[in-house]
């Protein structure tokens, strides 16, 4: 008798867990029809067939979201944190729905508590933070995004943008709300300033970045010389050139030291084009180990400079450019030469005669010069001369050494 009631009992206990688990799993499919095809009743449903349903208030909650239902949504998210409070997407949701309600107090709240629930993801962050700021609570916001992007760099340009908008596009004040301290950060900020004509702030943000910005670095080098901002590129340019005075000096003027010459910038700059070689040579140098050697070998372009360099001056200054160049066999209708001008507005300023074809050792040129009204900086040039008749090939050797600037001549 005893087995026959403990089998019945074991009976009825089995049929209720058969028929719970039908209901709960009936109600899984009702919320996930519900979600996919928008339609609240079935959601309604769902939480009626299993109202301790965390996931079937939510979706139902959702799809009242939809409808605008505002108050209705509200309600169902409260249900479902109540149900799975440890579940920060739940308390997103609510946070979402009590700020859309006009519930600015329930909003922070809902959203303080996701951030408890998850404080290393970055969703959580940004919901507080953008809710804080629309709280007129726009410092504290402004700490949940910076925690946001710290999480997810790629948050981190649009949180620069919404600190520009509301700081006017001050950069003292877009840096105090941003508070750069990474490599990414001071990127980002450098981008940022870069677009908005702030090339002083750009430069800094550049230079805090460290190596990690050496290739915008030198982008933006470039940028800033197209744009005749020469100061601002040569601050830039120096992060990677400490040793660079700051005065009006050549960099690199006996060619000891291997300028890349590819590098944008205040260093030796050349291009490479058909029938023109550079190298160093030690054969026999002016002074120090190497001069500049040029090997012509054919056509060449004669606009294009044979070499060139940007360098810094004071406005009406008076200046003596000294340098020394030997030739070896130079035939051409267009001979090389080296010229002064103003980097911005490419006025001559100054220019040596013709190398000659061949030289009996080294020669010495002085170019004098006075820099223009407003000049921050001169471009020296080694060039041909125009040819009256094209094509105009060049053939033969020329070297360089010993370039020198020297003031108030």
């Amino acid at each position: 008798m005893l087995n026959k009631v403990t089998h019945v009992a074991f009976l009825v206990v089995l049929l209720f867990m058969i028929w719970t688990t039908g209901r709960a799993g009936f109600a899984s499919l009702l919320y996930v029809v519900a979600a996919g095809v928008n339609q609240p009743a079935a959601a309604s449903a769902a939480v009626n067939l299993s109202p301790r349903d965390a996931q079937a208030h939510y979706t139902w909650g959702a799809l009242l979201e939809r409808k605008q239902d505002l108050r209705g949504a509200v309600a169902e998210y409260t249900q479902a944190v109540s149900l799975r409070p440890r579940d920060s997407i739940l308390w997103l949701a609510l946070a979402h729905a009590r700020e859309l309600s006009g519930d600015k107090p329930g909003a922070i709240a809902a959203a303080k508590e996701a951030v408890s629930r998850a404080p290393f993801y970055a969703q959580p962050h940004w919901l507080l933070g953008n809710v804080l700021i629309r709280a007129g609570q726009v410092d504290d916001g402004f700490g949940e995004l910076r925690l946001a992007s710290e999480s997810d760099p790629s948050l981190l340009p649009a949180v620069i943008d919404l600190a520009g908008r509301l700081r006017g596009d001050k950069s003292q004040d877009v840096l105090r709300a941003i508070q750069p301290h990474t490599p990414e950060a001071y990127k980002s900020l450098g981008y940022y300033f870069l677009k908005h004509g702030s090339a002083t702030e750009a430069v800094a943000m550049f230079r805090d970045a460290g190596s990690t910005a050496e290739s915008e670095s030198r982008a933006y080098i470039e940028a800033l010389i197209s744009a005749k901002d020469f100061k601002n590129a040569f601050v830039l340019w120096t992060l990677r050139h400490p040793a660079v005075s700051t005065g009006p000096t050549i960099n690199d003027p006996g060619f000891e030291q291997g300028s890349d010459l590819d590098e944008p910038g205040f260093g030796w700059r050349a291009k490479k084009a058909p029938g023109l070689a550079l190298s160093l040579d030690g054969a026999n140098p002016k002074e120090g180990k190497w001069s500049l050697a040029v090997a012509f070998n054919g056509e060449s372009d004669p606009g294009q400079p044979v070499i060139s360099q940007f360098v810094l001056v004071a406005p009406r200054a008076r200046y003596q450019l000294h340098l020394a160049a030997r030739t070896e066999d130079l035939v051409s209708g267009g001979l090389p030469y080296l010229s002064v001008t103003d980097a911005t507005t490419q006025q001559v300023l100054g220019q040596t005669d013709a190398f000659p074809q061949t030289s009996s050792g080294w020669r010495d040129y002085t170019v004098d010069f006075t820099a223009a009204e407003n000049a921050t900086a001169i471009q020296i040039t080694v060039q041909r001369q125009p040819c009256s008749k094209t094509p105009c090939p060049i053939f033969g050797r020329l070297w360089l050494d010993d370039f020198s600037l020297t003031t108030g001549h």
